[in-house]
């Protein structure tokens, strides 16, 4: 087990979906659920297409407007004819809105965040495409929002992760150097965000898109949040490193 703490403190930026709550799989499936009831059927290779625009939804900015436009192209994935694309949309729009508000949190996360919390040289914050209401709601279902040092929602930005906006903004938040802040995420969305300004990636393995995360070569991929807080000590020992080199130049 690595050490936690260190000299220096650090700045610990969680995603929302796919990393503090279970939600993809479940939206995924709750579409399928749902599309059996106008009697639409999915097969395997149209799972996997539906999981990717899941993916596409949830990088961008989430409206109505939007998530409508994402049911009406899962219909197009599904080869659907209109009158089955306008059914899909009635039965489909309200049921993944509240999946996603009551999706769970991953397994042992919120006990990970209260470690974390924990540590006097660490501040978090959250970085998320959700709204602010939608946001602190969860989070304060979930018993976590008092631990929070900051939250950056799609309210408080004007791009979003692969932009760097969210990162800057919670780091300016956080009073901390970007370079001292650390973005963990499930999407390759999060690992280009960090990139783009030099902050520590972290990839989780709790997401459905792991395998693009991946590619993305973050910094450090953990299979899930609750493996943070034992390489702490190790990320700060290598942002230290990285500091010195740069100081040495």
């Amino acid at each position: 087990m690595q050490c936690e703490g260190s000299s220096n403190g650090l700045g610990i930026l969680l995603d929302l979906d796919g990393t503090i709550v279970d939600c993809m799989p479940l939206l995924k499936e709750t579409f399928i659920l749902t599309a059996s009831k106008v009697r639409v059927t999915v097969d395997h290779d149209q799972s996997r297409r539906i999981g990717q625009a899941i993916g596409a939804i949830m990088e961008g900015r989430p409206t109505r407007l939007s998530d409508l436009r994402f049911i009406w192209r899962i219909g197009r994935i599904l080869s659907l004819p209109w009158h089955k694309k306008v059914a899909l949309l009635l039965v489909s729009y309200l049921k993944l809105r509240q999946t996603a508000r009551q999706a769970p949190p991953v397994k042992g996360v919120v006990e990970s965040i209260q470690r974390l919390k924990k540590n006097p040289d660490i501040k978090l914050a959250l970085v998320t495409s959700r709204s602010r209401k939608d946001a602190i709601d969860k989070l304060r279902s979930l018993n976590l929002l008092e631990l929070f040092d900051a939250i950056v929602t799609r309210d408080d930005v004007d791009s979003f992760k692969p932009s760097s906006e969210q990162v800057e903004v919670a780091a300016r938040l956080l009073g901390l150097p970007i370079r001292r802040c650390v973005l963990v995420g499930d999407m390759p969305t999060d690992i280009d965000a960090a990139k783009k300004v030099s902050a520590f990636s972290v990839a989780v393995a709790t997401g459905i898109f792991f395998d693009e995360t991946r590619a993305r070569e973050p910094d450090l991929i953990i299979r899930s949040l609750t493996d943070l807080p034992n390489f702490v000590g190790e990320i700060s020992n290598r942002l230290d490193r990285q500091e010195e080199v740069k100081g040495d130049i």
